[in-house]
């Protein structure tokens, strides 16, 4: 059996073709978000209320990768070597494991490489040599520039074979089809997509099959504009953002299609989003530090080898990022690390009832310092699909009623008693067990400085 994990990054639980949406609005797109993921859905398991445990890539991935709260084992600058990733899981137990992505958050420095044998950035202009040269090319044209396109375009085809004296690859796809192609049996690929991040610029394809309307100036300098002023976007352009994100969405879900075509039938099939994307709710567009629903919740598909039982089509019980670990090792015969805090969620597939988990989101960065552990901006919020809590940084807590204000627009202000008391008890459980010290401050390099700086994570 081969295994492949897709993550998106960036990807709304609203934004999906497979789980139950909204009735129809003016701002619903007028063809399916994601058709390829809903043929996988198809043979698999929706999981509608799933949960991941950050808001942005760097809170998020310990917890997918380790079963374990971010704010464990010393936070998230850096993979502790006593949190155990899934790779290293399935390697010691003999499986070849190869990780493909292109965000900076994930790199070699970050802890993420160990367990594969085959660990990939392929970012663009990931080789040394070339660094200059992107650079002079960003700032003389920008990042939308035709030139600074084609100069793209041609890198592509470069790449690879200049990736032998650098260490630079293909893109996500293609790598991730080539390492599906050629794996034996017993073999764990992991490829997360960079789309659809910000700054929102899909193809014209799909601007034009999701009706993105007109707008003044690029797709970039607009979507750039209202990650960091949304307050000065008009409600056009707006509305244009969130046809742009959606775009994004849909081409995302094509490079996931074609990843898709190179799984054959005996694959176990894991498909998620690293976190969700704010588009001007509580005036945010993008992610961190908040843990609202449109960040912490996620789409999570799992579709079995031909040959084991799907059970249930879709479930609704809550589930959570550090479940996603356990129910690869259960299909894979792997016995899951005694660090591990997750649940297989296996028998939920085949039709079991499973009782319901508290999710636990938390955060302990700033807007300027994403990455970074910084003690006095703690956020952590414990949820279930009808309430949540939220500890902020001041001290206070307040809730939400999540049936009658999906939106979180109405935080209810001293949440206590009846069923605000078991939230409130692992609120206070998980607060007494996080202890964030000050940043160890993880050294990067230029390259990643800017690349960050590409995606909005830096000013």
């Amino acid at each position: 059996m081969k295994t492949l994990l897709v993550t998106v990054d960036a990807w709304r639980a609203s934004h999906t073709s497979f789980a139950p949406s909204p009735e129809r609005t003016d701002d619903t797109p007028p063809v399916p978000y994601t058709p390829n993921i809903a043929a996988l859905a198809e043979s698999g398991t929706v999981f509608t209320q799933a949960v991941s445990h950050g808001p942005a890539t760097p809170y998020a991935f310990p917890a997918l990768h380790t079963s374990s709260l971010p704010l464990s084992h010393g936070g998230y600058e850096r993979i502790d070597e006593s949190r155990t990733l899934t790779s290293e899981a399935l390697s010691d137990a003999g499986w070849r494991c190869t990780g493909i992505h292109a965000n900076p958050w994930l790199g070699e420095r970050y802890g993420y490489a160990r367990g594969y044998a085959d660990y990939r950035d392929v970012g663009e202009f990931s080789l040394p040599f070339l660094d200059d040269i992107r650079e002079g090319l960003i700032s003389r044209f920008g990042l939308d520039h035709p030139v600074y396109r084609a100069a793209q375009y041609a890198y592509r085809y470069a790449q690879k074979p200049l990736a032998t004296i650098g260490s630079g690859g293909s893109d996500e796809v293609a790598t991730a089809r080539e390492a599906l192609q050629s794996a034996p049996d017993d073999s764990f690929v992991w490829v997360h997509l960079l789309t659809p991040h910000a700054p929102y610029t899909p193809a014209k394809e799909h601007r034009e099959a999701m009706g993105v309307p007109n707008f003044e100036g690029s797709a970039t300098k607009l979507s750039t504009r209202a990650q960091h002023d949304p307050d000065s976007l008009s409600p056009p352009e707006q509305a244009a953002v969130r046809r742009l994100y959606a775009a994004s969405v849909r081409q995302a879900d094509a490079e996931v299609g074609r990843i898709l075509d190179a799984a054959d039938d005996d694959t176990l099939v894991v498909v998620s989003a690293d976190h969700g994307e704010a588009l001007f709710e509580h005036g945010q567009v993008g992610h961190e530090p908040a843990l609202y629903d449109e960040l912490v919740r996620v789409p999570l598909v799992i579709r079995p080898p031909a040959d084991r039982s799907v059970g249930a089509t879709h479930v609704d019980t809550q589930v959570r990022h550090v479940d996603v670990g356990p129910t690869i090792l259960d299909y894979a015969g792997v016995d899951v690390p005694d660090s591990w805090v997750g649940r297989s969620l296996r028998p939920a597939i085949e039709g079991e009832a499973v009782g319901e988990e508290l999710a636990v989101s938390e955060v302990a960065s700033t807007a300027t310092t994403p990455g970074h552990l910084d003690p006095d901006a703690l956020q952590v919020a414990v949820r279930t699909p009808e309430r949540k809590v939220v500890a902020t940084p001041d001290g206070t807590v307040h809730g939400y009623d999540l049936v009658a204000d999906a939106g979180e627009t109405d935080p209810v202000t001293d949440p206590r008693g009846g069923e605000w008391s078991r939230l409130r008890d692992a609120l206070s459980a998980r607060l007494d067990e996080v202890e964030v010290g000050e940043s160890a401050g993880i050294e990067r390099d230029d390259e990643t400085e800017q690349r960050l700086r590409d995606l909005g994570y830096l000013e």
